[in-house]
């Protein structure tokens, strides 16, 4: 399925998946399906809940920003989402919830994702290629799991990791925005630590570690920057990171 390139689209497509599950099936099973986590998996999936109804908010808070449409319409089917998001049980019976995804609200989020649609300047990363960014991290996981690095830089790199593995996961939901965040807030990190980095021509695990999260990091960088249709994403700063590599 194609991610939108607006929040009130990524909401609409969400739910309209969620509105197709089983009814007779636990809620944390309909949920899993949705966002293509385990349904044994309660800390991913009240995670992802919890940006999908962040989501929620960041589209109705799109929608007021709009300054040529009637806003009491566009905004109708968000009374019924907050109530829908208010009380969360993942193992009752989907259909308690699945009853209040009812066609109005969905076709009230039709609208708006269509409204929002012709704002927004960004497209949408391939299914490929996060895939492919999604097994190179895990691969990049296992191997830092698995070396003798110092404790503190093994944690630094995981945390970092974890952080850029959960906005690839997260992308049907918060979109290229958060993938964008994600990378800055990784990159911030990288350069706060680059006092760990050993020079240039250093065959030692950190420095490979370090060059591997680099990679990472700058392929992330390119498809957001192919989202965009700009000029490199934060250039300066991944030309910062490039130089200290290359050190």
């Amino acid at each position: 399925m194609e991610v939108k390139n607006n929040p009130a689209g990524r909401l609409y497509d969400l739910l309209r998946a969620a509105q197709n599950q089983p009814g007779k099936a636990p809620a944390r099973n309909a949920w899993a399906n949705v966002f293509d986590v385990e349904p044994a998996d309660t800390g991913s999936l009240l995670k992802m809940l919890a940006d999908l109804i962040g989501l929620v908010s960041q589209t109705k808070s799109f929608i007021e920003r709009l300054e040529d449409v009637d806003h009491a319409l566009y905004l109708k089917p968000f009374k019924k989402l907050e109530t829908f998001f208010s009380q969360v049980h993942l193992d009752t019976q989907w259909a308690q919830w699945q009853s209040q995804l009812d066609e109005p609200t969905l076709y009230g989020l039709q609208f708006a994702a269509d409204r929002l649609s012709r704002n927004a300047g960004s497209t949408s990363i391939s299914e490929k290629d996060l895939e492919s960014l999604r097994t190179e991290l895990e691969q990049l996981v296992t191997s830092v799991l698995e070396s003798d690095l110092p404790q503190g830089l093994k944690a630094l790199f995981l945390r970092n990791l974890e952080s850029v593995r959960h906005a690839l996961l997260v992308y049907r939901i918060r979109g290229v925005d958060g993938l964008e965040q994600e990378l800055e807030r990784a990159v911030g990190s990288l350069m706060l630590n680059r006092q760990h980095i050993p020079p240039a021509g250093d065959k030692s695990p950190p420095r490979k570690f370090w060059e591997q999260f680099f990679l990472v990091v700058d392929r992330i960088n390119k498809a957001v920057t192919l989202c965009r249709g700009t000029s490199e994403l934060a250039g300066p700063t991944i030309q910062a990171i490039g130089q200290i590599i290359d050190k």
